[in-house]
């Protein structure tokens, strides 16, 4: 089932069926709290590339897909819809192509990395910081509550490269864990909970 409306007639997608409904959802998601620099868990930065026709360029999601992955999908394509004007920043990190080299497939491996280091921050003093940082916040407290050690580091890139949001679709060993992570200074976001902080202002983008 699609995330929001689509009207064939005006060829546009209807995020609101009232003024009311919209007035709630701004003071839900208020227009500061918009993430303008995001980090890309590799779980995102694989979806982008291998669904690149449907977030891109709107092409229709096959009924095959499951539902959590079709509803990732379409996310995702109003994000991007909207932050082609909007341009925030994404980011990724070195531990994400390293994540990505182990990717067995030839032919998806070089496309998720030419898309990766894109998105791959200068190599400067704030790159360098971004990674120790990682490295350094692995094993603490801010982030032990996570059970795997690489989404840790991940973590730890995304706060120093100054993130305000860590986006990702895993819901097992990450999104399951949020909660227990109080003390960070970015929120862990999945491709829809991004777009429902984003569309309320859409209209002011597009």
């Amino acid at each position: 089932m699609a995330i929001e409306a689509w009207d064939p007639k005006s060829r546009r997608w209807i995020l609101y069926q009232s003024e009311a409904e919209h007035s709630a959802d701004c003071q839900s998601h208020p227009y500061e709290k918009i993430p303008r620099r995001v980090f890309l868990d590799t779980n995102v930065v694989n979806l982008l590339v291998t669904s690149a026709e449907q977030v891109f360029e709107q092409a229709q999601i096959s009924e095959e897909v499951d539902n959590t992955r079709a509803e990732d999908i379409e996310a995702l394509m109003h994000v991007f819809q909207v932050g082609a004007r909007a341009q925030w920043d994404l980011v990724a990190s070195q531990k994400t192509i390293d994540e990505i080299v182990l990717t067995p497939n030839v032919s998806d491996r070089q496309d998720l990395l030419d898309y990766a280091l894109e998105l791959l921050q200068p190599r400067d003093d704030d790159c360098v910081f971004a990674e120790d940082f990682g490295r350094r916040l692995m094993g603490t407290r801010f982030v032990s509550a996570l059970p795997d050690l690489a989404d840790q580091m991940l973590i730890g890139n995304a706060v120093g490269y100054g993130c305000d949001a860590f986006c990702t679709r895993d819901r097992r060993t990450i999104v399951k864990y949020r909660d227990k992570l109080p003390h960070l200074p970015l929120r862990i976001l999945t491709p829809l909970e991004w777009w429902r902080c984003v569309r309320p202002w859409a209209g002011l983008f597009v």
